[in-house]
């Protein structure tokens, strides 16, 4: 199983702990299917039982509709976010950057994200959590970071921590949507980027 976050996604779940292997056989059918060209509005929960290999009751007794399935599926493909534990705050909004980086490399990760965006209209629900409960923490994870640079004097007080972190993830974002992933290496590439953005947000 390549996702971490599954299980911690199954743990979250509380009252739908009943089949683990269940869980995760229907998390990796979606992202399977998603990264084989289907889209999220195509998909059924009956075609998903199917390529999981488990019974359709058993998808329905955890998830009632497709919007909570794709829900636990986004959550599963981030993985858990890094402590604050580096010896600058460099160090650590590279180490934060390198998460995204991984799920941006993992191309039915990316894939699954992309499908989301592409049908935003359709999932508006979906689309919401997706934001609300699974970008939102992560987004003040790194504000976090960039503030934790301001305390501490590696950048500016005057910094606008909203646009840094946007121009710090806007080149995985720009990588995810190319599909131009082939030499996207994460821990070097999130280090170069953290370093080129916090250099220009230095004390002048």
């Amino acid at each position: 199983m390549g996702y971490y976050g599954v299980m911690e996604t199954i743990e979250r779940l509380g009252g739908r702990q009943r089949d683990p292997q269940t869980d995760i056989a229907a998390v990796e059918a979606v992202l399977d299917l998603v990264s084989t060209g289907a889209t999220l509005s195509g998909l059924s929960l009956v075609a998903i039982a199917k390529h999981a290999g488990v019974s359709r009751n058993s998808l329905y007794r955890r998830w009632k509709t497709k919007d909570a399935l794709y829900l636990d599926v986004l959550d599963s493909i981030n993985g858990p976010l890094p402590e604050f534990a580096g010896p600058t705050a460099l160090d650590d909004v590279a180490e934060h950057l390198a998460v995204l980086a991984e799920r941006t490399v993992d191309r039915r990760a990316s894939r699954m994200r992309l499908a989301l965006n592409a049908e935003a209209e359709v999932f508006p629900e979906l689309h919401r959590r997706y934001f609300e409960e699974i970008v939102a923490p992560r987004r003040e994870a790194m504000f976090k970071a960039i503030r934790r640079g301001i305390e501490s004097g590696e950048i500016r007080p005057d910094i606008d921590v909203a646009l840094v972190n946007e121009v710090l993830v806007s080149p995985m974002l720009a990588r995810m949507a190319s599909r131009n992933l082939d030499d996207l290496d994460p821990v070097t590439s999130s280090r170069r980027i953290t370093q080129l953005v916090l250099d220009g947000a230095r004390p002048r």
